[in-house]
């Protein structure tokens, strides 16, 4: 059996192709931080706006009339680390790391979002 040669033409499909791998990888490369806002929202009054920062921690109680939430803010991620509410779904939303994402213990009327200059939408709705 006799191989064929690659002509011309089969090198700039093949460059071409690589050129377009490499274009789609890009955007995943790109690790330029937003400026994240943590805007922590409790009985409908905002209590904090606290950007954040990959050398910043801190853990934030809340006590409200239903209860108690514990947020934890740390490397440019906020999450609710404990709460009593029965379902604890607040815990479960896991850490908030990009702009436009929320997490809401009903219970304790508390919400944790992030804001930022990218924002990103997910859908659009008419």
């Amino acid at each position: 059996m006799k191989l064929k040669q690659l002509k011309k033409g089969d090198f700039i499909i093949f460059i071409f192709i690589i050129f377009l791998a490499v274009l789609c990888i890009i955007p995943f490369i790109n690790n330029s931080k937003e400026n994240l806002i943590c805007e922590i929202i409790s009985n409908d009054k905002t209590i904090y706006n606290i950007a954040l920062k990959s050398d910043f921690n801190d853990i934030i109680t809340i006590n409200s009339k239903k209860g108690k939430c514990v947020i934890k803010i740390q490397n440019n991620s906020v999450w609710f680390e404990e709460s009593n509410c029965p379902d604890k779904l607040c815990i479960n939303s896991g850490k908030l790391t990009h702009s436009n994402q929320i997490a809401v213990c009903l219970p304790n009327k508390v919400i944790v979002k992030l804001k930022g200059q990218k924002n990103e939408v997910d859908a659009i709705v008419k």
